[in-house]
């Protein structure tokens, strides 16, 4: 008979990483343990981040914006209202958000979908990449946050 409980925790196992088999004869062992490894980059808090394009369209009117501060508190304006989330950066880079807190202010339909746009980017899980020149990109399920740092 097959113990279940046994093959979900090896799938769950797999799913993290971990090698099936931990021998040291095993290649999955020996791949797993000559991965090099990286530090993971602090992402740049305290700045301003002002948004220049979404996949390559440059937003129409004031632009998104977003400041997160050391207690992992993203504030900003998302192209019609402001907003505030908890965002934290976490392995590989990548953003994980909690539930966003916004005004009610109603504005023209493009501004609305651009503001969901952004939002839905932040708040996606994405990856991020900061450059020595003061851009940061965000890659989420809406496509590529262009931003450069604010004053």
């Amino acid at each position: 008979m097959i113990d279940f409980r046994l093959v979900l925790t090896a799938v769950a196992l797999i799913g993290l990483g971990v090698p099936a088999i931990a021998s040291p004869r095993h290649p999955a062992a020996k791949a797993a343990d000559a991965k090099p490894t990286t530090p993971e980059k602090a992402f740049p808090l305290g700045n301003t981040w002002i948004l220049q394009s979404i996949n390559g369209k440059v937003p129409v009117g004031e632009a998104p914006s977003f400041a997160l501060d050391t207690t992992m508190r993203a504030t900003g304006f998302s192209g019609c209202n402001t907003f505030s989330m908890a965002l934290y950066p976490v392995k590989d880079q990548k953003l994980a958000a909690g539930a966003i807190a916004l005004t009610r202010k109603t504005c023209d339909k493009a501004t609305m979908l651009a503001e969901r746009d952004f939002l839905v980017g932040l708040h996606s899980l994405p990856t991020w990449q900061a450059s020595d020149n003061g851009d940061l990109t965000i890659k989420g399920r809406t496509g590529v946050m262009q931003f450069r740092r604010g004053i």
